[in-house]
């Protein structure tokens, strides 16, 4: 029986159509029948009704704020990038946050935690950031990749036009045109490697004339740098949104992200339970840690290093609580949890 509809039945829903199979008689021969919609009982008409679609797992990223450093000149009409947009590389990536939280495919980080992360962890600070280190920032927000991003241009050029008669009639044309070009990269956290690379080009322009008659001048001049510039980058980020979005499937699909790093019992106390290691190795609140004693420890008869330790699962802990070196975690199953068992990250 197919839709919940007894045997014989064919219901009509919405332009869609239930198919129900009488006992012993294959689909598609001529024993079924269209049952009205209104002379179904309630539990059947409730039993029809279409199966809730499962939401599909979004990708789980960190946006950094976009590299200005391949940029050949920091002026822009003879003024500091950093004078003009304050904030420019926080700018840009804020836009392709933007974007990617609208596609509805990403689920992305909140800056605060990704600045936390730099800071704690001095990332970063010695210059621009690879995909080596994009992936360890990675690891530890427990995301499924990093999108790093790369401005290759970002300029505002002035073009003027006109003519002017012994200085005392004359018009002028000025224009401002923006262009931004940059690259974006999705890295996979586990791997470090680059999952997709974009390149994007937008440009902006705007013009402005001035009428001169003895002397006199009319019309407007528009400076509107930060206007233009911000335009273009929305282009050039456009572009690249495409390629994202089709990856990001790619990126939903990778398996979650333990810490590969076991931590040790440093406390136990009334079912709560502390342990060395934290956000630094990529422990988060919410993970669940199987502890383990060890049972027998296997060392090389030559010289005396431990080779491998056995272990035998005692209980399982959820941590509550994560700073940069340790955690704090409560029981959830398990007893004679003792100070040096082993905790090993499972979900």
């Amino acid at each position: 029986m197919i839709c919940g509809l007894k045997p014989g039945r064919l219901l009509v829903l919405s332009g869609l159509m239930c198919v129900v199979s009488l006992p012993g008689v294959a689909l598609g021969q001529e024993f079924q029948q269209q049952t009205p919609l209104n002379s179904l009982a309630p539990t059947e008409f409730l039993q029809a009704q279409a199966t809730p679609i499962t939401p599909t797992k979004k990708a789980r990223v960190a946006v950094l704020d976009f590299d200005f450093s391949s940029i050949s000149s920091n002026q822009i009409l003879g003024q500091s990038i950093s004078g003009l947009i304050p904030g420019a590389a926080r700018g840009v990536s804020d836009i392709l946050v933007d974007k990617l939280v609208n596609s509805g495919r990403y689920t992305v980080i909140e800056r605060s935690q990704i600045e936390t992360i730099l800071k704690e962890q001095n990332l970063g600070a010695a210059g621009r950031i690879d995909a080596s280190t994009a992936a360890q920032i990675g690891r530890i927000l427990g995301v499924e990749a990093i999108v790093l991003g790369t401005v290759t241009k970002f300029d505002v050029e002035e073009r003027q036009s006109g003519f002017s008669i012994g200085g005392l009639i004359g018009t002028r044309k000025r224009t401002l045109l923006a262009s931004v070009q940059l690259n974006v990269r999705v890295v996979n956290t586990n791997t470090a490697e680059i999952l997709v690379s974009a390149q994007g080009n937008g440009m902006a322009d705007e013009s402005s004339s001035t009428t001169t008659v003895i002397g006199f001048g009319g019309g407007e001049v528009t400076n509107n740098i930060q206007g233009l510039l911000s335009t273009a980058t929305e282009q050039a980020i456009g572009e690249v949104l495409d390629d994202l979005n089709g990856v990001a499937p790619q990126v939903a699909a990778l398996p979650p992200l333990l810490p590969t790093v076991s931590a040790l019992i440093a406390d136990v106390s009334r079912g709560t339970v502390i342990i060395n290691k934290g956000a630094a190795d990529g422990y988060r609140v919410g993970m669940v840690l199987s502890v383990e004693r060890v049972v027998r420890t296997v060392k090389d008869p030559a010289t005396g290093a431990v080779l491998r330790q056995i272990s035998e699962s005692i209980g399982q802990i959820e941590l509550t609580q994560v700073d940069n070196s340790s955690s704090v975690g409560k029981v959830v199953s398990g007893a004679n949890i003792a100070v040096g068992n082993v905790a090993k990250p499972v979900r």
